[in-house]
């Protein structure tokens, strides 16, 4: 892997390479063409810069992992920008999704998980599918020595749709999470956040957003951080975008004064000690994003065409991108590949390149289909709404 200003001249040359090519005419298929959907396309593209964030992010890790080192933050240690980049793409998806579903008032509750269901389990069945495919290949000479009932076991929670958090060993083959870089434990929250939502909205229509939102921050800096720093962090971006909300509906700020307030929070976070999951910097986050809300796009970057096509399969390249480079490594490790920096960092553009490749076609056979599926009524419910 490149020392750390040639890595970080690398990426930048990287996005403008994504830019060139998938702003062209051969992904237009990508496009979004509904009003609503138009209006957040610069929450489209964030959601891309995110997911690619968390993706150099655990290039890195599976780099030093498979060069015989731990998959901690320490391992990175010199690579400050890369270091935080997977904790800020996450802690972001996390007030987005606060920011989604703050003001949610569905029909049918039912429904919703219908929905949200449909739009997270098909592409998770298939990442947990095709992890389960490489573990049994690299264990296939021990299987007859497996104990099989506790395999088949430990196989449902890998096919759980994230909400139990658990991926316990495929095949008894060590770190078996980390083939898809153990990204699902987020979806362990997201769900978490989801069922939280009936009685938060109840709360919500009592007392109003802003009041629920600062209560639940309240309660996870003084109450539950003491015990659970990184739950209380979690709890509180998710109240974060749902106060994000409501600011961002009353607050006017000239457009280029959040493009340079949106700049200057990342550069503090991204290059301070110890940011990630930091409740500390949990208002930098909420100003960052609250700057976001309110229509900054630094400077245009976040209203690019091929950023937005891209973030419309940012899920796909969160779920899928821990199995390349585990692939991508572990052929050259088995091979006994010797490559130097550059030879290395030349085969991970071009892998970069496949991967968003898949990712877009995986959105669009995959992806849009069940979402579209989860959209449709359930007969018996609209049927007794009628009634």
């Amino acid at each position: 892997m490149l020392i750390e200003y040639k890595f970080n001249l690398w990426l930048i040359a990287l996005v403008f390479l994504i830019w060139v090519v998938f702003s062209s005419k051969w992904f237009t298929f990508l496009d979004n063409h509904t009003p609503q959907q138009a209006r957040d396309e610069h929450l489209d593209s964030l959601r891309f810069f995110l997911a690619f964030f968390v993706a150099i992010h655990h290039y890195a890790m599976c780099y030093v992992y498979f060069h015989g080192h731990g998959w901690t933050f320490e391992t990175i240690e010199n690579y400050t920008f890369v270091k935080e980049m997977g904790s800020f793409g996450v802690s972001v998806f996390f007030m987005i999704s606060g920011y989604l579903f703050s003001g949610s008032k569905p029909n049918s509750w039912l429904q919703f998980y219908k929905k949200r269901y449909y739009r997270i389990a098909p592409l998770f069945f298939l990442s947990s599918i095709i992890c389960i495919l490489i573990a049994l290949w690299l264990q296939r000479n021990i299987l007859r020595d497996l104990d099989i009932p506790r395999i088949l076991a430990n196989l449902y929670f890998w096919f759980d749709a994230g909400i139990l958090g658990e991926k316990p060993p495929l095949f008894d083959l060590p770190d078996s999470h980390l083939i898809n870089a153990g990204v699902t434990w987020t979806l362990f929250w997201e769900w978490a956040f989801y069922f939280s939502l009936p009685i938060v909205c109840l709360v919500r229509d009592k007392i109003g957003v802003k009041k629920l939102a600062l209560a639940i921050i309240f309660i996870s800096v003084y109450m539950i951080y003491p015990h659970k720093p990184s739950w209380a962090v979690y709890i509180a971006l998710f109240a974060i975008g749902g106060l994000v909300k409501e600011l961002s509906k009353k607050l006017q700020i000239p457009k280029n004064i959040c493009d340079i307030g949106i700049v200057l929070t990342i550069i503090f976070l991204f290059f301070s000690p110890d940011s990630h999951y930091n409740i500390y910097y949990l208002p930098l986050m909420a100003i960052m994003f609250v700057l976001i809300a309110m229509g900054g796009d630094i400077f245009g970057l976040l209203r690019q065409k091929a950023f937005a096509r891209l973030g419309a399969a940012s899920y796909s390249i969160y779920l899928l991108h821990g199995i390349v480079w585990f692939g991508m490594n572990k052929i050259i490790q088995v091979h006994h590949l010797t490559l130097s920096r550059t030879q290395y960092t030349l085969l991970t553009t071009i892998v970069v390149f496949i991967l968003l490749m898949i990712c877009t076609f995986t959105y669009y056979y995959i992806e849009k289909p069940c979402i579209e599926l989860g959209r449709r009524k359930i007969k018996w419910i609209k049927a007794d709404s009628q009634s």
